[in-house]
């Protein structure tokens, strides 16, 4: 009766010992995060940036970034550009290819934000761009023609 109990006793504290270590390895294991906050980070960092801007701060953007943008702080900053006005947009972020970049302020360098590559919050994001694109007019076609722009 005694090696029976023991032969059982190991047999199941194998089993455990087993579920234990398969538990503790799909803690290191699991993919990078979907999201990370960031208070660092530049446009280069971003290929073929989308940009939806409640509030536009001041930088430099590249040529070939498509902008939809309600408040900014002058005109000229977008001459050149694919750059669309649509008063009714809500939130500043920054779409690329493969991930985007959800702002907790306006659009500026170094603003607090938060990366996400998840797949459905691309989808959204990617879906509500496209959406305020197809409703906005272009910046240079309806706006006055001084530099300063405010809401």
């Amino acid at each position: 009766m005694d090696v029976v109990s023991f032969v059982l006793g190991l047999i199941v504290g194998v089993v455990i010992v087993g579920f234990a270590i398969e538990l503790g390895l799909r803690r290191f294991t699991r993919g990078a995060p979907a999201t990370l906050p960031t208070h660092k980070w530049t446009l280069d960092e971003i290929k073929n940036p989308r940009i939806i801007a409640e509030s536009m701060g001041t930088l430099t953007l590249p040529k070939d970034a498509k902008i939809v943008v309600n408040d900014y702080p002058n005109k000229a900053m977008f001459d050149g550009m694919n750059v669309k006005h649509h008063s009714g947009i809500k939130g500043n972020f920054i779409l690329g290819d493969n991930r985007a970049l959800i702002l907790s302020g306006p659009i500026q360098e170094n603003e607090l934000g938060i990366w996400t590559v998840e797949k459905d919050m691309m989808q959204k994001l990617n879906r509500y761009f496209e959406d305020s694109w197809a409703k906005a007019t272009p910046l240079f076609d309806d706006e006055p023609t001084n530099d300063e722009h405010t809401h």
